[in-house]
């Protein structure tokens, strides 16, 4: 009952996306949560053409792992919408490079 783990406290460690046959590309996302509390979280691929969204659940100071798939240039990643109280939001947003492997 008393038992108050406090926030969650999310971010992305790597994204990793991976060209596949026509315009489609996989992305490997690992999220980090630093915060003691677990929690499902949004994670939002932001791309060209629209965007995706997905939940994961990271348990408190633990790693999760994500594939997305989408269908046009992936440019940038989410965490948390603000659906999620966490301790701090200011490390939620992700600038995905594309590099000529995933091309």
């Amino acid at each position: 009952m008393y038992r108050d783990r406090g926030l969650p406290d999310f971010r992305v460690v790597s994204a990793h996306p991976r060209k596949m046959l026509g315009n489609t590309y996989i992305v490997t996302v690992t999220l980090e949560n630093r915060g003691d509390a677990g929690a499902e979280v949004p994670v939002t691929l932001k791309m060209v053409d629209g965007e995706v969204i997905k939940r994961l659940e990271v348990h408190g100071k633990s790693d999760a792992t994500i594939r997305i798939e989408t269908a046009s240039t992936p440019l940038e990643l989410v965490v948390n919408d603000g659906s999620v109280p966490e301790s701090d939001m200011s490390n939620n947003v992700y600038e995905i490079e594309l590099s000529e492997k995933s091309n």
